[in-house]
């Protein structure tokens, strides 16, 4: 049996499938909370039939300095998705080595080798987002929620 990851890997080699056919299936994964109940993710603007503006919420993993926190997190899916990343970036303030003073990501350092790939989705950079931060070392003193947003 074919976990879903592997049955779309396997589609992708035999049939390239539009992009918005992928992001509307990652939208729906998104909605249904079908991943992981620490993170949330849907389209910023309803009306967004590009599928570009993308918002997430991760809730900070247990027995790290991001614990109990709800982080905002906002997704650039560009036209040359899926072979080419999003572009991820926090809204809210946070301490830690993958991202940068902005709230960008550095997808590079989470993401596990290959990194990037045309097989690769949204769900993977959730998954590596969450682990970076439950690995994270020396990320010192978090910002109170009060510190606000990047902008």
């Amino acid at each position: 049996t074919l976990t879903i990851n592997e049955y779309k890997s396997y589609l992708r080699m035999a049939v390239r499938i539009p992009r918005n056919f992928l992001l509307l299936g990652e939208l729906d994964e998104g909605q249904k909370g079908l991943f992981d109940s620490h993170v949330t993710w849907g389209l910023e603007m309803e009306d967004d039939i590009d599928l570009v503006g993308w918002v997430a919420t991760i809730i900070g993993p247990q027995r790290t300095p991001f614990e109990g926190k709800f982080y905002s997190l906002h997704l650039e899916v560009g036209k040359d998705y899926p072979e080419k990343s999003p572009k991820v970036r926090f809204r809210s303030r946070i301490n830690v080595n993958f991202v940068n003073s902005s709230g960008v990501v550095d997808l590079k350092q989470i993401m596990p080798r290959p990194g990037w790939t045309k097989d690769s989705c949204l769900k993977d950079v959730f998954k590596a987002i969450y682990h970076g931060m439950q690995k994270a070392k020396n990320c010192g003193q978090q910002p109170p929620e009060s510190a606000g947003y990047y902008f």
